[in-house]
């Protein structure tokens, strides 16, 4: 497992020690998490954008999901 050393204000670890106690978990751990999550939900926001440009645009494209089964060969 790799290590990443991150430098922070005293200040800043203050609120991290105190956030670390609401999520119950260490440090790494609550760095890990948020960011992480932060990944993902930034991932998802694109997704939707771009739903929601190909439906303004009428270039959405929907099949059923009868048709996602077979191409998935499920």
């Amino acid at each position: 497992m790799k290590i990443i050393s991150v430098r922070v204000t005293d200040e800043e670890k203050e609120m991290l020690e105190k956030a670390k106690k609401m999520y119950n978990c260490g440090i790494s751990t609550l760095f890990k998490k948020i960011t992480f999550e932060k990944l993902e939900n930034d991932f998802d926001l694109k997704i939707i954008e771009k739903y929601e440009k190909s439906k303004k645009e009428d270039t959405l494209e929907l099949m059923p999901i009868d048709e996602v089964w077979e191409r998935l060969e499920i």
